[in-house]
């Protein structure tokens, strides 16, 4: 089955950190390109006479505004990063979806989402934003936890809208896990180590959490086991992992 893309256009792009930039792009869809929080768009192109294919989290809320926003670490000599590191506004690439699992099911809801990722493994859950606050409120036993995992202070993304989130609901934490600061330059709710040394600070209970896995995939995939051998139901671990070809 052919896989239908359609064009979208760079309208702004910008560092998010020292290696990870930030891209809004336009598209043209009638009507108005929709996805759920938590899916993902994938880029079509070509690249030493090969169509290759890579996949990143949509960052924005849906709002049917045709606004596509992603973020993208850069890979040294990576073809992904050759391709939108150089990219201007107002040129054009081909794109393909929405796609993906890692989606805020409908109610009824667990107890506590635990929304784990690392470096831009956290986009999909700013996209999230709106509509886990309407859960919140609908639901004031419900508690979120945000766990992201990044090496240095200055690695860490969308700080302030997380924050922000943490600070006007109670019932939200965000935490950042830094796998290469030192113990004495930490600041409230964080963390030195890998997102999975905090696990047993988070009173993990299988049967009322349901935990969100997105970003590095020896991650997931440590985490998973983690999870697994905490009893932890498939049903309770959503994860997402990308295949470039």
């Amino acid at each position: 089955m052919a896989i239908i893309t359609f064009p979208i256009v760079l309208k702004e792009a910008f560092m998010l950190s020292p290696g990870v930039k930030h891209f809004i792009f336009q598209c043209s869809s009638t009507p108005a390109f929709n996805y759920l929080p938590g899916q993902f768009i994938t880029l079509h192109f070509e690249h030493d006479n090969k169509i290759l294919r890579r996949s990143y989290s949509i960052a924005n809320v849906p709002t049917q505004n045709n606004l596509i926003e992603i973020a993208a670490g850069f890979v040294e000599n990576g073809p992904g990063t050759d391709l939108l590191f150089n990219l201007k506004p107002g040129e054009i690439l081909q794109a393909s979806g929405p796609y993906g699992r890692l989606i805020l099911k409908d109610a009824p809801y667990p107890k506590r989402y635990i929304l784990i990722a690392t470096s831009t493994g956290v986009t999909p859950y700013r996209a999230m934003i709106p509509e886990l606050v309407r859960r919140l409120e609908s639901s004031p036993e419900l508690k979120v936890v945000i766990l992201q995992g990044v090496q240095t202070h200055n690695d860490i993304l969308y700080r302030d809208e997380f924050m922000a989130l943490a600070e006007r609901i109670p019932q939200v934490t965000f935490y950042a896990c830094l796998s290469r600061e030192n113990k004495s330059s930490l600041s409230l709710n964080e963390y030195a180590g890998h997102v999975q040394l905090l696990f047993p600070n988070l009173n993990l209970d299988p049967e009322n959490d349901v935990i969100y896995l997105c970003g590095n995939p020896a991650m997931i995939d440590d985490a998973f086991l983690q999870l697994k051998e905490k009893g932890f139901p498939m049903q309770h671990i959503i994860r997402e992992k990308y295949i470039s070809n």
